[in-house]
């Protein structure tokens, strides 16, 4: 008994010191700063001898982060090394010129894993590691600047690209963002920060997916998403809009901005802009969450499953709906609009000599427009075709109306007047 606990002293005893030796002097990051050390004296007018061989970090409790990678990345701020390779290349760019490391930290713009001190481990892109925030490689990148920045930056081409799909896509239609839209679909807000446990590739198409993104597992889900919206679920309701492949990844870029964080920064000032036009919000407003079900510019033509009229409505004939025939009618209902809001508050009233009914009929449209409308099924027993939703809770009274003064605007007026003739 004594022989196997003295054996066992001297195995646990062996353990400690390979570990201590492992993690304090054959450490990866001590190899990488003697690397960086010899290189630094090859540099005018460095003192390499004053260099200290030493565990280095940016530690930043505001942020809830500690970020170690400065123990092998030492000359990010450093221009003599603009030319060298990683880990011992300068950081490329202006960006350290706005964005000082001591107080941004790493992570924040890079994710990886801050407090790790191995290379493999600071990655995070290891296949069948449990990483929740793998470094994240150009163009995806471009996603984490909205993490303090708003509007749109001339550095991220990609991040622009895919926030004009999302927003002339239709693409709230269905979803929500920032609780702003509809009910058939998840909420976008949170879907960067889902964990790859819950969202991630189909098994069938890993193979293919991960290797594009440095197994990164929630921005492959999110490709696979836009690109085989059928993928899963396979009876997914979601319209496959054919986009391309460089479609997908700028979408992928603006979705991956969608984080459930707070701002880790104040958002930086944004250059004040003169109002839009009545029309150019309800445009915006239509694009946002109208365009995916009644077409990008009001025609309809959407099929809808077991629904009396098989294809969802157009929307460009609402002015003859409102008894609007001639353009001055027209442009006088959208002035109103403009100026007073909801109709019912215009004061005077519009000179319009069928005035009484055009106003019923705004109410009309306004009122599915807050309320919703039930489809009509064509088979009773079948399934329930999409209905038109409620949106009051997503639309303010301000973008309602805007909209209206936008469907308006879609009505061909001339060639009404043509057919007239």
């Amino acid at each position: 008994m004594k022989i196997i606990l003295y054996v066992s002293s001297i195995v646990v005893a062996a353990v400690t010191v390979l570990f201590f030796i492992e993690e304090n002097i054959s450490a990866e990051w001590r190899a990488r700063q003697f690397e960086y050390k010899r290189l630094l004296a090859t540099k005018e007018g460095a003192v390499s001898e004053e260099f200290d061989i030493e565990l280095r970090q940016i530690y930043l409790p505001e942020m809830n982060r500690v970020d170690r990678c400065v123990s092998c990345h030492i000359s990010i701020e450093d221009p003599r090394f603009a030319d060298d390779v990683n880990p011992h290349k300068a950081h490329p760019g202006d960006y350290l010129e706005d964005h000082d490391p001591q107080k941004f930290g790493c992570t924040v713009c890079h994710d990886g894993q801050g407090r790790a001190i191995a290379w493999e481990d600071a990655s995070a892109t290891a296949d069948g590691k449990h990483w929740e925030k793998p470094l994240l490689a150009a163009p995806f990148i471009e996603a984490n600047c909205y993490r303090c920045h708003s509007g749109e930056l001339a550095q991220t081409p990609n991040y622009n690209r895919g926030r004009h799909l999302f927003e002339n896509s239709g693409c709230l239609g269905c979803h929500q963002r920032d609780g702003k839209g509809g009910y058939l679909a998840p909420e976008f807000r949170g879907l960067a920060d889902a964990s790859f446990t819950v969202k991630h590739p189909v098994d069938s198409l890993k193979a293919e997916l991960l290797p594009m993104f440095n197994n990164n597992r929630n921005l492959a889900y999110i490709y696979e998403s836009v690109l085989m919206p059928t993928a899963q679920p396979e009876n997914s309701v979601m319209l496959d809009y054919g986009f391309s492949h460089e479609d997908a990844l700028s979408l992928t870029v603006y979705l991956k901005s969608l984080g459930m964080q707070s701002r880790l920064l104040a958002r930086l000032s944004e250059t004040n802009q003169e109002r839009s036009t009545v029309l150019e919000q309800g445009k915006k407003t239509f694009q946002l969450y109208c365009s995916a079900c009644h077409g990008a510019d009001g025609g309809g033509g959407v099929k809808n499953p077991n629904y009396q009229n098989d294809v969802i409505p157009s929307l460009d004939l609402i002015a003859e709906r409102m008894f609007l025939f001639e353009q001055e009618d027209g442009d006088e209902i959208i002035n109103a609009i403009q100026q007073y809001g909801n109709l019912n508050d215009a004061d005077p009233e519009p000179d319009l000599p069928r005035y009484a009914i055009t106003l019923a009929q705004y109410n009309a449209i306004r009122d599915v427009i807050i309320n919703g409308n039930p489809a009509a099924k064509l088979d009773a027993e079948g399934a329930s075709p999409f209905n038109m939703p409620s949106w009051k809770k997503s639309l303010s009274a301000g973008e309602m109306n805007a909209v209206i003064a936008y469907l308006v605007s879609l009505y061909d007026f001339e060639e009404d007047e043509e057919d007239e003739e």
